[in-house]
């Protein structure tokens, strides 16, 4: 059995292009001196051993991911290149020489991780790279104000730790231009201004599209990457890069009063056709979808009726023509007829959630040009056959 092209499961369409397209965007945009991508998560679940070669192709040589498994994963993929890896969780628990071994820049968490640092010159050499991150008022992660006199020139930290950016993060970043946000760029400005030499990174993809009183130094992109809008109202020049699709299992024509989904959860109202589709929670769909919003069939909007199951759900397909809807057809989750964030918008979820949690779980499919996969051909909607594996990384 081939089960790399079944016709029962959701599958993503990553468009290379158009990643691309967006590494340029961001690019012409930024006027600070460099630009890391995010590619945690695997890259935002669109898979980070094709993603992060094509981007060291188009130019990025900064890399930031949440914890050291994917900075190991992601060495491994660039291990012949000059790639800098950060560690937005710091040293997590491990020893500042594991970092050193690999060439990982940990991104230290706040004034706990200084003890593990004591010595390390003395013991391995030379002093280890780090990135710091101030909380300038997220409250997640990162030195506060009073944690500033141990940064200071001239503390004991400097001999055992190189510092080569500092960091913070906007509690409202998809809108930088929130008192909140004004606030905390001042203090990261003055913060910073007491500190040792070293870059600076408060800029992330919604700031680098807002006034470039934000770049700084370096801007940490992941969102925009991927062709996720992250300022609502503000649209950036960006393209989509994932569309989600998933088949239609059954079409069935019901009676009125058909109970369709868990405990009854919607009740058809009139005879009714129902088409059943492969997916639901078990592959990232949210459970607020529930007798609300739509996926598209043939460029047309069938609404979600019933629950959202681990796998499955049901579109009310009577408004199309019989027979028009049938079985291996796909229908699209999200794409050029939905963007992803009007469907997180409907889910009551951010754009990134959506994303993450479906692209995670689905078969990928990876192409360099645009494939709508939205066309019926004779009844049937298909798309093609996935790739048996990613790219291999191109050369520099």
């Amino acid at each position: 059995m081939n089960t790399a092209a079944a016709h029962d499961r959701p599958r993503l369409h990553v468009d290379l292009h158009a990643l691309a397209h967006n590494w340029q965007a961001v690019r012409s945009t930024f006027r600070g001196q460099r630009i890391g991508a995010v590619v945690k998560n695997d890259a935002y679940g669109l898979g980070l051993a094709t993603v992060a070669p094509l981007l060291w192709h188009l130019g990025c040589r900064d890399f930031w991911v949440a914890h050291t498994s994917e900075a190991l994963a992601l060495r491994a993929l660039l291990t012949a290149h000059a790639a800098r890896i950060l560690v937005l969780h710091g040293l997590g628990g491990l020893a500042p020489q594991d970092f050193a071994a690999h060439a990982l820049v940990p991104v230290l968490a706040g004034p706990h991780e200084l003890p593990a640092l004591h010595g390390h010159t003395h013991r391995h050499g030379t002093p280890l790279p780090v990135a710091l991150h101030l909380d300038t008022g997220l409250t997640r992660l990162g030195f506060g104000a009073a944690d500033l006199p141990a940064l200071r020139p001239g503390s004991a930290l400097w001999a055992d730790a190189q510092p080569q950016t500092w960091v913070s993060h906007l509690g409202r970043f998809s809108d930088p231009t929130a008192p909140e946000c004004l606030r905390q760029r001042a203090d990261f400005t003055a913060w910073t201004a007491q500190l040792p030499r070293a870059e600076r990174s408060i800029a992330t993809s919604s700031s680098v599209f807002a006034d470039p009183a934000w770049h700084f130094d370096h801007a940490r992109v992941g969102s925009a990457l991927f062709g996720v809008q992250t300022t609502p109202g503000h649209p950036q020049p960006l393209r989509s890069v994932a569309s989600l699709h998933a088949p239609v299992l059954r079409v069935a024509d019901v009676p009125a009063g058909t109970e369709v989904g868990y405990a009854g959860s919607y009740r058809t109202l009139r005879a009714s056709r129902i088409a059943t589709v492969a997916i639901g929670y078990g592959d990232g769909l949210p459970f607020g979808l529930v007798n609300r919003g739509v996926l598209y069939l043939c460029g047309q909007a069938a609404p979600i009726v019933g629950g959202v199951a681990m796998g499955m759900l049901g579109l009310d397909v009577s408004a199309f023509a019989p027979g028009q809807v049938q079985p291996g057809m796909w229908a699209q989750v999200y794409g050029p007829q939905q963007p992803l964030e009007q469907l997180a918008a409907t889910a009551g979820v951010a754009p990134n959630t959506l994303l993450v949690t479906t692209a995670s779980l689905a078969t990928r499919h990876y192409s360099d040009s645009t494939h709508g996969g939205d066309c019926c051909d004779g009844g049937n909607q298909r798309l093609p056959p996935p790739t048996a594996q990613a790219p291999q990384e191109p050369q520099p």
